[in-house]
């Protein structure tokens, strides 16, 4: 993952490239898998009832209309995932339902041990190398916005793509930042000097579009345009120039 990051991010870094080392990646899938589900990972029927609520969510963001999320207290979860496949393409509608399998894993219990190794991790990894940028992606940057609360460190800039953490309900009102935070929800978080975000305008994982309205904390924030195949990959965001531009930044 680091070298494909690295190769993706293309540049060097206090004369080492990001794939011979200068980058690194702190791992956490294998902390959420929960076993191998009886049929397609991607089919939201076999989501749990938060998962299934996180969807319904996820579809009420994207503009579902009430005729889709009627009933939703029945979470129709096949209707939604077929009205996401018919907006916004069919790799949108797998991208959205894997993304609501992993993350409620995560976010299901703020106490549970899972989260709080998966946290460990990040932090294991921020330890080690003593960075001065993060990148966080995806439910990456969920992971990294309460990691970074619970264990403080410096950082000259946090850079999150993708990130979903503005999205009411399935995800900003489930953040868990830990004793005596529990009102600084959209703040930045202690120690990090910028935060810069960047979503792509076809992404369906980063909603609400509009992330500083939520999380003022946001110092900067960049609009881009990926590509509609390409518009979460995370190879496809550390490739544009905003990202280069504010690792130049630190030379």
């Amino acid at each position: 993952m680091a070298a494909e990051w690295g190769a993706a991010l293309g540049a060097r870094y206090d004369g080492v490239t990001y794939e011979e080392g200068g980058l690194d990646a702190a791992y956490y899938a294998h902390l959420l898998h929960l076993g191998t589900p009886q049929g397609p990972a991607e089919d939201a029927e076999l989501l749990g009832a938060t998962g299934q609520q996180m969807l319904a969510d996820w579809a009420a963001a994207l503009g579902a209309p009430d005729e889709v999320l009627m009933g939703r207290a029945g979470l129709p979860v096949r209707q939604i995932a077929e009205w996401i496949a018919r907006r916004h393409g069919d790799l949108a509608r797998r991208a959205v339902v894997l993304f609501c399998r992993e993350a409620d894993t995560y976010l299901a219990d703020p106490a549970s041990r899972r989260r709080t190794d998966v946290r460990e991790e990040l932090h294991r990894v921020v330890e080690r190398r003593r960075p001065r940028v993060l990148l966080a992606h995806s439910l990456g940057s969920v992971i990294a916005y309460e990691a970074l609360w619970h264990q403080p460190v410096d950082l000259d800039v946090l850079i999150t793509l993708g990130s979903p953490l503005g999205l009411p309900g399935a995800i900003r009102d489930r953040l868990s930042l830990g004793p005596g935070n529990e009102d600084r929800v959209g703040q930045r978080p202690p120690g990090v000097r910028r935060w810069v975000n960047i979503a792509d305008i076809g992404d369906v994982v980063a909603i609400p579009r509009d992330l500083p309205a939520s999380f003022p904390g946001i110092d900067v924030h960049h609009e881009v345009s990926l590509g509609l195949v390409a518009s979460h990959k995370a190879t496809s965001y550390l490739s544009v120039p905003e990202v280069a531009a504010e690792l130049s930044r630190l030379h």
